[in-house]
């Protein structure tokens, strides 16, 4: 039961999606939405900050002022989980720095209790700055990447 609480909790957490899936060893759970769909991890859109020149963003966790130009935009956490910039161990980053994005570019993944949720760029620029190491634990509102925006 404290399972399904768990469960309950983050579909209210979670916003808008279509398609949402929880699997441990002891049961799996699969709620759709509309329209049958192909599988896919659920993608939040992330708060963005908005800044002006001459501003700093300082992350919730460490503590560390972050100084942005009026032409970049931080790309920051939308929820606490477990930050990966692959898709798979074995597999390539989704971006690195000086990579060009479109608003629909994977960035990274957000895990949160098994559940990858894919983090998209939401704008056309570059990447310029990763902030978090492969595999950290972050908060919510915590900046991931920094793009200069085309």
């Amino acid at each position: 039961m404290k399972q399904v609480k768990e469960i309950v909790a983050l579909i209210k957490d979670a916003g808008t999606f279509t398609t949402f899936g929880y699997k441990t060893d002891e049961f799996e759970i699969e709620i759709s939405v509309g329209a049958p769909t192909t599988i896919a991890p659920v993608t939040y859109v992330p708060p963005v900050a908005t800044v002006t020149p001459s501003v700093a963003v300082t992350p919730q966790s460490s503590g560390v002022s972050l100084s942005i130009s009026a032409s970049e935009r931080v790309i920051a956490s939308p929820m606490i989980g477990t930050f990966y910039r692959r898709p798979s161990p074995s597999s390539p980053p989704f971006v690195e720095v000086g990579d060009s994005v479109t608003p629909t570019t994977d960035l990274c993944i957000v895990e949160v209790m098994k559940l990858p949720n894919t983090i998209p760029a939401e704008c056309t620029g570059t990447v310029t700055r990763i902030l978090v190491e492969d595999g950290a634990t972050i908060e919510v509102g915590q900046p991931l990447m920094v793009i200069e925006v085309d």
